[in-house]
């Protein structure tokens, strides 16, 4: 079984070089790549959850992937928790509602015969909202039937694992007690992979039996406040194989992708200077 994760992705309305990649991404998947099932780890749409026409733009973009997609929400298309929320921006129970109504489920489980996987929308973590618990329940109650003998791939938009101990301004990770109590639900379960977006840098890491994967962007590279060791800062996707057991991934570069950075993306400045003159 061939499986593609692709993220962040920052598609607008405004179309530009974000649309360009995604347009360039999609016709190497259907053409060479040709996978079972494509996952797209979040921030689909630009920078604002509450953009319409962005979110409406960037699922007619995804519509041109020919193999099955399923979809996890990142901060950029509903939000994030925690009390210094970039830009303010923090989860709700309307931008969540926003998104499952044009992309779908927030979380999910889909079943194939040579794996299990499961989408999150991490972004709900340590939110306290009403959709947060109802999302626990979800988790106990699917790693509680999972079927015996199949490798779990676990998808979410951010990284699960800590990923610095220095300190940031936002959220960058799941944080402690939401990763501890996750953890706690996946001991047992035959958990192979994990794999998140949001850093827009490749780095695969092996934790007992399980392969943190962190995709890379599509859209542009991005600067981390910190160093981030052994990961891999250009553009691309991951493909995984699964084959009985084995559950594997490796990076792939997109045949003529630029490596662009946020200043080689206009719409990028134009979608800040927007969002805070509504503030």
């Amino acid at each position: 079984m061939k499986i593609v994760q692709i993220s962040d992705t920052h598609l607008t309305a405004a179309g530009g070089p974000t649309e360009d990649a995604f347009r360039l991404l999609s016709r190497h998947l259907n053409d060479e790549v040709r996978p079972d099932l494509v996952v797209h780890s979040g921030d689909i749409q630009v920078l604002d959850p509450d953009d319409a026409a962005d979110r409406a733009h960037s699922r007619e973009l995804l519509e041109l992937i020919d193999a099955p997609l399923l979809v996890i929400p990142g901060n950029h298309d509903v939000g994030m928790p925690g009390m210094n929320a970039w830009a303010g921006i923090s989860v709700t129970d309307q931008r969540v509602g926003a998104h499952v109504a044009a992309f779908g489920p927030d979380h999910w489980r889909h079943d194939a015969d040579e794996a299990v996987l499961l989408g999150i929308n991490s972004e709900l973590l340590g939110s306290g909202l009403q959709l947060e618990a109802d999302q626990w329940r979800w988790l106990e109650q699917t790693f509680g039937d999972l079927p015996e003998g199949r490798p779990v791939l676990l998808f979410l938009h951010k990284p699960l694992w800590s990923v610095t101990d220095e300190p940031v301004d936002h959220q960058v990770d799941v944080g402690p007690v939401a990763r501890d109590r996750l953890l706690g639900l996946v001991d047992g379960v035959d958990l192979r992979a994990v794999g998140c977006g949001h850093l827009h840098r490749y780095r695969q890491v092996q934790r007992g039996r399980t392969i943190e994967v962190w995709a890379p962007a599509t859209a542009f590279l991005a600067s981390v406040d910190g160093e981030l060791p052994d990961s891999r800062q250009e553009l691309g996707y991951v493909e995984y194989t699964v084959a009985g057991d084995a559950v594997s991934a490796k990076f792939r570069l997109v045949p003529g992708m630029p490596q662009l950075t946020v200043d080689d993306v206009p719409e990028i400045a134009k979608a800040i200077e927007t969002m805070t003159a509504a503030l």
